[in-house]
């Protein structure tokens, strides 16, 4: 009497290739997630500089007064919004943003590290040049994506 069933070499090709899918697949995961890691870090910051800029631009109140100026000053792990015309680093007002610990700000090419928003207007206050770059590292893939802003506050670039 013949039997049917597997040889034992048929059974280890099926696993091989189920090991080799799943290595993959962790591979992808585990990509996408240090990549999630870096927009979840790039779209609130892009957010929070465009919303100092409106509320520079609405002339927004805060702590009960007319503000002349909204500002965002950068740090290697963190952003500060502020309120007013220069950073105060130890106003009880200003909002601290940490950012993740697998991201940094690796290159800052604004003066004082800050991003200041002129009132009414919503233009940068005292830019040099017509733009500036702020540049976001990924720490575990060495990815980067670099913001420019020109004078006027706009976003030109982020990629």
């Amino acid at each position: 009497m013949k039997q049917r069933g597997f040889v034992f070499m048929e059974l280890i090709i099926v696993f091989a290739v189920v090991a080799i899918l799943a290595s993959i697949s962790v591979i992808n995961i585990f990509g996408s997630k240090r990549k999630a890691s870096l927009t979840g870090t790039i779209d609130p910051l892009l957010a929070d500089i465009k919303s100092q800029q409106t509320k520079a631009m609405e002339g927004s109140i805060a702590n009960g007064s007319a503000q002349a100026a909204f500002g965002v000053h950068f740090a290697s792990n963190q952003y500060v919004l502020f309120n007013g015309a220069t950073y105060n680093g130890s106003d009880s007002a200003n909002a601290v943003v940490p950012l993740d610990s697998r991201v940094t700000f690796s290159t800052i090419s604004l003066p004082s590290n800050t991003i200041v928003f002129a009132s009414k207007s919503g233009e940068v206050v005292g830019y040099a040049t017509n733009s500036s770059t702020l540049t976001v590292k990924q720490i575990d893939s060495g990815e980067i994506q670099t913001i420019k802003l020109n004078h006027y506050g706009v976003i030109t670039s982020a990629q």
